[in-house]
């Protein structure tokens, strides 16, 4: 009998330490999944700005050159850049090849799900359904182009932190961006963003001088001061 007792004392003694081990792991796991939240926060404050920054810049290029729209992400010098920089910021080092590489992958899978096209034909239609009297020729794919990049980034962002969170997978999954894009879409490419998206740009273009518009036979003019877009 004692013989047994101290057997099952030597097994609980083992279970309790096992218990503990087992407890103290998901505790040193839930603050690591805690730390990199917090990381991942400070990130994306760094990388939000950025992704503005490059958009804006997007869109001046297209605007002064207008491009047929499905070869809007061909001049993807632009979205390489901030495949360099984005990953710089989430500890991803990529070489300006590299670079270009992705953002050749990214303006592939984007052509694939059809979110070009889904989102110049949107965009469009609410330039349609606005009181804007005149727009520049280059302006639909300015705001397309800027969209598109916009789209890219926080697509980068997410696809980042989603890797961060997985440190044990080692290599990037380029295979799952497609479906950061697509959730990335279904939430950037509702009317209401698009049209805020819009009116922003109706802002930082309707100063333009006369001189720097693309040539379209039609007014010269600076694009309309007061600009509201109807709601659809």
């Amino acid at each position: 009998m004692s013989a047994l007792s101290d057997q099952l004392s030597t097994c609980l003694s083992q279970q309790a330490q096992q218990l503990i081990l087992a407890t103290t792991l998901r505790q040193a796991q839930a603050l690591q999944q805690s730390v990199q939240a917090q990381l991942n926060q400070i990130r994306r404050d760094r990388a939000q700005p950025m992704v503005e920054q490059m958009q804006w810049i997007a869109a001046a290029a297209a605007f002064a050159n207008p491009l047929p729209t499905l070869d809007l992400l061909a001049t993807g010098a632009i979205n390489a850049q901030l495949v360099v920089d984005l990953g710089a910021i989430y500890g991803q080092t990529f070489t300006l090849e590299q670079g270009k590489a992705a953002a050749g992958t990214l303006a592939g899978v984007m052509v694939k799900l059809g979110l070009v096209e889904l989102s110049t034909q949107a965009l469009s239609a609410l330039l349609k359904s606005s009181t804007v009297t005149y727009v520049a020729g280059g302006f639909l794919q300015g705001v397309s182009a800027a969209y598109l990049t916009r789209l890219a980034g926080l697509s980068l962002i997410e696809f980042f932190e989603a890797q961060s969170l997985q440190p044990a997978a080692g290599t990037l999954a380029w295979d799952k961006i497609g479906e950061t894009l697509r959730a990335v879409f279904q939430r950037t490419g509702q009317p209401v963003m698009l049209r805020g998206l819009l009116q922003q740009a109706i802002a930082r273009f309707q100063n333009l001088p006369a001189s720097s518009l693309p040539s379209t036979g039609a007014k010269t003019d600076s694009l309309a001061p007061s600009v509201e877009l109807a709601a659809s």
